[in-house]
């Protein structure tokens, strides 16, 4: 070997890794690279002073570390912890996410697609990780029910749509619940007591939320988390899975007719470094005493969830979003979407139909395909702008 030898195979090499389409670690065969890596690794003693040389290795070293993260994410999916995933919050509960520069006016108001109803939310914003924290609340709470395993039975707490009119009328006239004025609150004994007495409650602590969600939160963040969620109010039409007969099951949107929160929370201090006072640990107990908290362990109580992997959650707050909007409880192995409709339900706002598309390919499309929650998203020409044919590959995503 000489220097000019070694100087061909660098040329065929770099002329090679030219021709893989952008970006390359999502295309490059890992296998092949990493010998080719080896190869251009052994010509350092003939090209160390080519800067080409310099910038080829180090740019093919990044692929490869690159790819391989992305391998064994894939490998691990199938090993992911999953949490249910209730399907009313998905449908209706609409992403409402603060932006700089954008003021958002609340009550926030928009009309349900289906049943035409004006729908509103009030008292803060609504974005992936509130949705993630359901997804929790929602399994803590199937777990409690069937003492530690999914209740074998469905069982419902409303009938019919004048059953839920009359316990929502019943809360309204019964207001004052225990933290209904803060969302949460440090619990004394007496307040743990009425919570565990109440119909539809659950406990847990700072570490099992983390199992859940694979997110290393600490305990400050987790309680803000929660009390950030408490505190949103929605007057919505709230889709409930009903018992239509002995045999079938219907679900039909309810209009609620007041604002409701999802639940209510307290807590207690579990862990306490005494040198600041800071709090390390904590111990959560929710309630679910709102309208909007029945419908939705009602939902779960009759089976109407999904199921999705943790590793959703660390996922762009897009990408999250618009797998719970389009793709989560939709069955179809093809899935034609407007890029205008995927803006509205993503709260997507740039103006410029370029950016917009750069944007939901490079934070959405993108990292849920590397991440096997869809298989691929082919882009056709539409009548209102661009349109992606999403396809699902079932095996990875359930």
């Amino acid at each position: 070997m000489d220097k000019q030898m070694a100087t061909t195979i660098f040329i065929v090499i770099s002329e090679e890794y030219s021709r893989i389409k952008n970006p390359r670690f999502l295309n490059i065969d890992l296998e092949h690279w990493q010998e080719k890596y080896k190869e251009l690794t052994d010509l350092k003693p003939f090209l160390s002073d080519n800067g080409l040389y310099k910038r080829l290795i180090n740019g093919i070293s990044q692929a490869i570390s690159k790819a391989k993260i992305l391998e064994q994410a894939r490998n691990s999916s199938a090993n992911a912890w999953i949490n249910t995933s209730e399907r009313g919050i998905n449908k209706a509960l609409p992403a409402v996410i603060k932006k700089p520069k954008i003021e958002i006016d609340f009550p926030y108001e928009w009309v349900d697609e289906k049943s035409g109803h004006q729908c509103s939310v009030n008292n803060g914003y609504w974005g992936a990780r509130n949705y993630m924290v359901m997804d929790v609340l929602g399994y803590f709470y199937l777990l409690k029910e069937g003492g530690d395993c999914l209740p074998e039975k469905k069982t419902e707490i409303f009938r019919d749509l004048e059953s839920i009119r009359r316990r929502e009328a019943e809360l309204d006239n019964h207001k004052g619940t225990l933290v209904s004025n803060a969302g949460q609150k440090m619990l004394t004994e007496t307040d743990i007591d009425t919570i565990m007495n109440a119909r539809h409650w659950i406990r847990f602590d700072d570490n099992i939320f983390r199992k859940f969600t694979k997110i290393n939160l600490s305990s400050g963040e987790i309680l803000n988390l929660l009390t950030s969620t408490s505190r949103v109010e929605f007057k919505l039409a709230f889709p409930v899975r009903l018992q239509e007969n002995k045999k079938q099951l219907k679900e039909k949107a309810y209009m609620m007719n007041m604002f409701s929160r999802l639940f209510e929370f307290g807590y207690i201090d579990k862990q306490v470094r005494q040198s600041d006072g800071a709090v390390r640990a904590r111990e959560y107990f929710v309630i679910f005493n709102t309208i909007l908290g029945e419908l939705f362990v009602h939902n779960l109580k009759m089976g109407n969830f999904d199921w999705v992997r943790e590793d959703l959650y660390s996922l762009p707050t897009s990408a999250q979003i618009f797998f719970r909007k389009f793709i989560l409880n939709n069955n179809f192995p093809s899935i034609p979407l407007n890029i205008q409709r995927i803006a509205q339900k993503l709260n997507l706002t740039d103006k410029i139909q370029a950016n917009l598309e750069r944007t939901v390919v490079t934070n959405v499309l993108e990292p849920l395909k590397r991440q096997g929650f869809i298989k691929t998203y082919d882009p056709e020409p539409g009548l209102h702008g661009a349109k992606f044919i999403i396809k699902r590959d079932f095996s990875k995503t359930d």
